[in-house]
């Protein structure tokens, strides 16, 4: 089973007798279950609880998610749910069912009683106004006491049960031999016969105020709590075909509504004495199931499905109908549910569709304008402002002058004007902004410095070669040919990137095979390569560096959960898989045109749906999303995903010690190490980190690294020799209250104001680069 994501539009009605088109209106999602469902129950968490003819019970969380399923293996009646959320079934044999909100349970017990017959479905559960469980088994009314014993109220044999009705307390039952009965635990109290034209009268019993109507035709009669006659009398017009089961007007006690079971009629009467308060026209309803209307206390209406396939949202105070969702051919089966606010949930068969109004949601930004130098990026979401917390799109009406990604973050690409659209996403809501852009030149005045220092350490010189950020100078990762995996020159890196400055980054194979990285990259805010050793630098949307053991997890979900059995994860992003290993992989557009090999499952993520399952396929990467690849073990992982899954993830970020730290505003970040400096003191514990080699631990090579200090400003800095302690105690020297260690060897190198200062022994896979008119 599964929720079908829907975008449909419906129309809106309001008027008195005749609806007209007014109010928008939305299918939010569809679910499939494997039997005829009745009408879901909506639980006080928001979770709906569906029972299906055939025996499957399902709880579904307000999206649509099956979020548990259950085989009673009995053939079911409807459902109800009593004050203390206990949820009573009825089955095949006179079986009671009960179960809690989250589906535990199972059978409470089977009724026995004289000349009961075997394998008869019985009728749907009614609990009183005192929570009670009832139903009907050929001439017995059967129920459960206040200690849970089980309760038979029997009526003269050969006579069944017509109708059922909950009231304050106990039941009302329509015979088939004419006569109404109040029942009370396992005891008729009293009884009635009917006259002509009450036989075959659908009823509506009073929970609160206690007493019985009953509705047949023209013919209107209501009974008190203790079986006195309260009136009778006749309607001016008979329904066409009969009478739905009626139920109570939603904020007054003292009417009930009622719809014609074959046409567009729906009608109101006032307990007290049956008259007539109003009666409209759904025109085009074509009839009403026999149970089809449904109070929805919250929103104070009464919703109705109509056997067109339309459901009519009736408001009983203006008599009126304010909206309808229709234009389907499917049935709604008689079953609405509301689900507050408007919204509702309707069974057609095998089939559960919920919809509802559209709700408007106020997106605002700080400006009404926004005005960017061609040296600046932001996060736009850090100054919007929403009136609900919803999911948002985002676009450029003109790329050529602003870009903006999927999360939000904006850049400018050349001096002029155009329009941002910030877009409302999720489904049930609506709303938009439109915000005006203005790129002007770059006004920065910022320049970095290069300096050539003397340190002394323990009595040795060294000749460090710095080049000196101003804090506020943009920067962002530079990778090699904009892609992961690719090998340049350092100084055609920074000439890519238009760059002031630039150093080398993060460690990558340069002895042979693919020039993978080995640290962690973030670039925009996204995850471009995950490491999980040593210790990371990181650059936020404000200024902020941070510098911290980054350590990240991915972890996936389909169709709006997280949990099993929809969750994934992979431990790698735009790395190639070793041969013969278990390997779960994300590759994004940074990886290339394609991932690169065949092997394993590929599921091709587009616009946050899979468009692709591919075996053993060297798939292209789409722009606008990613491809998962699972090999070996991890392949069973793909079975989760079909073609048109929703497929999320998150990111989980964590230091060494595995507490979370807040890197979710860093749009740069590489990770290297190890940690030369922190808080202004040396920390320096390469093993701990995760480092093994020599030349980290213990030999002198040539060095890069990269400081900040106490004002802000970053520091990027080289050496032609020194052991990592060494490298430490210079970052001090030179200033340094936060430093690392980058890659060095034949890596190391940096450059400035157009020239290398550093020159690397080799090409190199990635860096940072800096400078006040970057390409991005």
């Amino acid at each position: 089973m599964a929720a079908e994501p829907s975008n449909t539009a419906i129309n809106g009605a309001a008027a008195a007798k005749n609806p007209a088109s007014s109010k928008a209106e939305l299918e939010y999602w569809r679910y499939t279950a494997e039997g005829m469902l009745y009408a879901p129950l909506v639980l006080p968490n928001g979770n709906l609880f569906t029972v299906t003819a055939n025996g499957w019970l399902s709880v579904l969380d307000g999206k649509g998610k099956e979020v548990k399923r259950v085989n009673s293996y009995s053939k079911l009646s409807a459902p109800a749910i009593n004050g203390k959320n206990e949820i009573y079934i009825a089955g095949t044999g006179a079986r009671l069912f009960k179960y809690d909100m989250a589906a535990n349970g199972g059978q409470a017990g089977i009724f026995y009683f004289k000349n009961k017959k075997e394998q008869l479905q019985p009728s749907g559960v009614v609990t009183d106004g005192e929570g009670y469980p009832y139903f009907s088994y050929q001439h017995a009314i059967l129920s459960l006491s206040s200690t849970g014993e089980k309760q038979a109220a029997l009526l003269p044999d050969g006579v069944t049960v017509k109708e059922l009705a909950a009231g304050k307390s106990g039941v009302y039952a329509l015979g088939s031999n004419g006569t109404l009965y109040a029942v009370r635990g396992g005891a008729v109290v009293w009884e009635a016969a009917l006259e002509q034209p009450l036989l075959g009268a659908k009823l509506a019993a009073d929970r609160v105020g206690g007493g019985v109507l009953l509705l047949a035709g023209k013919a209107v009669a209501a009974y008190e709590e203790d079986g006195k006659v309260r009136f009778t009398r006749e309607l001016a017009a008979a329904p066409a075909g009969g009478w739905t089961s009626p139920v109570l007007l939603p904020g007054d006690a003292g009417a009930v509504v009622a719809a014609e079971l074959s046409g567009n009629g729906i009608a109101a009467f006032r307990l007290a004495d049956g008259a007539e308060l109003w009666r409209i026209s759904a025109a085009g309803a074509g009839g009403y199931g026999p149970a089809a209307l449904a109070p929805d206390a919250a929103a104070g209406i009464v919703l109705a499905g109509g056997r067109s396939g339309a459901v009519y949202a009736i408001d009983g105070s203006a008599k009126s109908i304010l909206y309808t969702y229709g234009g389907h051919a499917a049935v709604p089966a008689s079953s609405v549910a509301p689900m507050g606010a408007g919204r509702f949930a309707y069974a057609s068969g095998s089939k559960l569709i919920a919809a509802g109004p559209v709700r408007p949601v106020a997106v605002t930004y700080a400006a009404a304008t926004l005005k960017l130098p061609l040296d600046t990026r932001l996060l736009l979401t850090d100054k919007l402002k929403l009136s609900d917390p919803v999911a948002l799109g985002f676009r450029s009406d003109n790329a050529a002058i602003v870009r903006i990604t999927d999360k939000g973050v904006v850049t400018p690409m050349a001096a002029g004007s155009a329009n941002l659209y910030v877009d409302v996403i999720t489904s049930g809501y609506k709303g938009q902004l439109k915000l005006p852009v203005q790129v002007a030149a770059s006004a920065s005045k910022l320049k970095v410095k290069r300096e050539a220092k003397k340190v002394s350490v323990s009595g040795k010189s060294y000749t460090v070669q710095t080049v000196v950020i101003p804090k506020g100078v943009p920067m962002t990762a530079g990778l090699a040919s904009r892609k992961v995996g690719i090998v340049q020159p350092l100084v055609s890196i920074a000439k890519a990137y238009n760059a002031d400055a630039a150093i080398n980054g993060t460690y990558f194979e340069a002895y042979g095979g693919i020039p993978e990285p080995y640290g962690t990259i973030i670039t925009d805010g996204n995850v471009e390569h995950i490491g999980n050793t040593g210790t990371a630098i990181g650059f936020t949307w404000d200024g902020t560096v941070m510098m911290d053991s980054l350590r990240v997890k991915v972890l996936g979900g389909t169709d709006g959960s997280f949990a099993f059995p929809n969750n994934w994860y992979v431990y790698f992003i735009n790395r190639t898989p070793s041969a013969g290993a278990s390997s779960a992989i994300m590759f994004t557009p940074k990886r290339g045109a394609k991932v690169g090999f065949a092997l394993g499952t590929a599921i091709t993520v587009s616009k946050g749906k899979v468009t692709k399952i591919s075996k053993k396929e060297n798939v292209s990467i789409p722009a606008d999303g990613y491809v998962l690849v699972f090999i070996g073990s991890e392949e069973k992982l793909a079975e989760r995903f079909k073609v048109g899954t929703v497929v999320d993830y998150k990111l989980e970020m964590t230091n060494l010690s595995r507490t979370p730290i807040a890197w979710s505003r860093v749009h740069t970040a590489v990770g290297a190490g190890p940690r030369l400096v922190k808080d202004g003191k040396l920390a320096i514990n390469p093993a701990g980190e995760g480092f093994s080699s020599s030349k980290i631990l213990t030999d002198s090579a040539a060095r890069s690294g990269i400081l900040v200090r106490k004002d802000g400003t970053v520091v990027l800095a080289t050496v032609s020799q020194s052991t990592i302690k060494q490298w430490g105690q210079i970052m001090l020297q030179l200033g340094a209250v936060q430093a690392m260690n980058l890659d060095g060897g034949a890596s190391s190198g940096m450059y400035a104001q157009g020239k290398l200062i550093t020159t690397p022994g080799r090409l190199i896979s990635n860096g940072l680069v800096f400078g006040t008119k970057l390409k991005w």
